[in-house]
This record gives structure tokens, sequence and C-alpha cells, in this order.
């Protein structure tokens, strides 16, 4: 009996050593899974804010108008993406030429900030930076109307 007592003991510690190396694991990813929904989100944002750009432009609006028509597509976008700096969204418009059946093209584009530390992932590349930080974008076609 006194031996099965000494073995129990000796296990005692053994659940708090577990925990300690599986917890900041599964922190991690769920840290993970959080930054890329968020990167998703702010993606097709993107998408929608350029495709609606794109329409704008088509319709012969002006720059000015384009961009409000953007930022107002987008509004969530810019906050989630830089961690609620606030940036607002770049936006490069390419105009139809006059008389021409022509695309008006509009291209969106954001810096997104990391939470999670990706960076840690490019222990084996030195050329790849720090990872906190990449620039998403998006760009979107119509055809001129009139």
């Amino acid at each position: 009996m006194h031996a099965g007592m000494r073995h129990r003991r000796s296990d005692r510690g053994a659940a708090a050593v577990e925990f300690a190396i599986v917890v900041p694991l599964l922190l991690l990813i769920l840290l993970a899974l959080v930054d890329f929904g968020r990167l998703y989100f702010v993606q097709v944002s993107l998408a929608g804010a350029s495709r609606e750009g794109a329409r704008a432009l088509s319709l012969h609006r002006d720059a000015t108008a384009v961009d409000s028509v953007v930022q107002a597509s987008s509004p969530g976008a810019a906050r989630l993406s830089t961690l609620g700096d606030s940036e607002q969204l770049t936006v490069v418009q390419n105009p139809c030429a006059a008389g021409s059946a022509t695309n008006a093209a509009v291209t969106v584009s954001i810096p997104f900030d990391w939470f999670t530390p990706i960076g840690l992932l490019n222990f084996y590349d030195e050329s790849a930076g720090s990872g906190e930080s990449i620039t998403l974008s998006s760009r979107s076609e119509m055809l001129c109307v009139g």
C-alpha cells in the first residue's frame, strides 16, 4: 500500500506542467483565428468598397465624390485593420477616357496590423521582416457609362 501512495504523490505536479505547456499553444491558436477573421473581414470590406468606387467612377463622378463613396462603403475596415488608429483607406482612381468605351478602375488599400505574434513564424527567413504589418488591397473595374 505504501508504494501506491508514493506513485500518486509523484504524479501530482504532472498536470500543472502539462497545463503550462498546452495553454500557451491553445491561446496562440485562438488569437490567430481571431486575427485571420479580422483579415478576412477587412479584405471583403475592401472588395466591396473598390466595387462601389468603380461604379461611382464609371458614372463620371468627381474624385472627391468617389473617395467619399469608398470611405462610406467600408465604415469599420480602417479602424479594424489598424487596431483603432482610424486610418483612412488609400484610394487610387483610373477614370474613364473621354468619349471611349474604356473601364474605370479603383484600387483601395490599407495596412493591416497583426496582434498575434506572426513575426515569430518568420524565424527561418530573415528577409521576411517582422511580420507585424501587411498591406491589403482590392481592385475593381467597371465599363464607363455614356
